[in-house]
């Protein structure tokens, strides 16, 4: 397997370190409340939060007992009452959980789930070369970061490295600028191949302004 490689110094500019990476792998086990210490090293994750109670109208008892158990076993709270008829099925999910799954497609069949169901999603799958190593590196950025770029070749390298660590990002362009906004709410762990690889991508994570957990090896 190809390995990374870390850039620094004349290409840094405003974006700092860049990190390089090749093509991502897309393989994993799927399940759901992942959690700090609880990691996957492949395939697309899938982070969902709802902060406010969430209600919905059913009909129908057994559809209504469908997405209840469902919401549950992806760890929200809940609570249901009837009324005029019908069943009122109110969940939340206040702090932000994940899941893995094993393919682009099942990714894609529960991003819409999670968004129809009215939670907010992050969706990012880590670059393949970040699956082995024996260095682990791990962070988060629960809130969104925002900042301004001009369409560089530097700020691509900024977004893809960004991406090749499975972090959500969304850039708008504005007339002769963008706006850039970059988030990864759960914890994510990446490997790389030595103690010096791990300690560049630690100040580099940090610089862009990620939460890291303290290093192991």
């Amino acid at each position: 397997m190809k390995r990374i490689f870390l850039v620094c110094g004349a290409i840094a500019l405003s974006f700092g370190c860049l990190v390089s990476v090749p093509v991502m792998a897309q393989q994993a086990d799927a399940q759901a409340g992942h959690d700090h210490g609880d990691h996957a090293h492949d395939g697309e994750t899938l982070a969902f939060c709802l902060p406010e109670w969430k209600t919905l109208h059913f009909e129908d008892a057994n559809k209504a007992q469908q997405h209840l158990d469902m919401v549950k076993k992806l760890g929200c709270e809940t609570k249901q009452g009837k009324h005029a008829g019908h069943i009122d099925l109110s969940y939340r999910c206040p702090n932000w959980k994940s899941m893995e799954v094993k393919t682009h497609a099942l990714a894609e069949q529960w991003l819409g789930w999670l968004k129809g169901s009215g939670f907010d999603i992050s969706h990012g799958h880590v670059d393949a070369a970040y699956s082995k190593g024996p260095e682990s590196v791990e962070f988060r950025l629960v809130k969104w970061k925002s900042i301004h770029g001009n369409g560089s070749q530097q700020e691509k390298q900024f977004v893809d490295a960004l991406t090749s660590l499975g972090v959500e990002v969304v850039s708008d362009s504005h007339g002769n600028h963008s706006d850039i906004r970059y988030r990864s709410p759960v914890w994510r762990d990446v490997h790389v191949a030595n103690h010096a690889a791990a300690e560049q991508l630690i100040a580099w994570l940090k610089q862009s302004g990620f939460e890291v957990a303290a290093h192991k090896h």
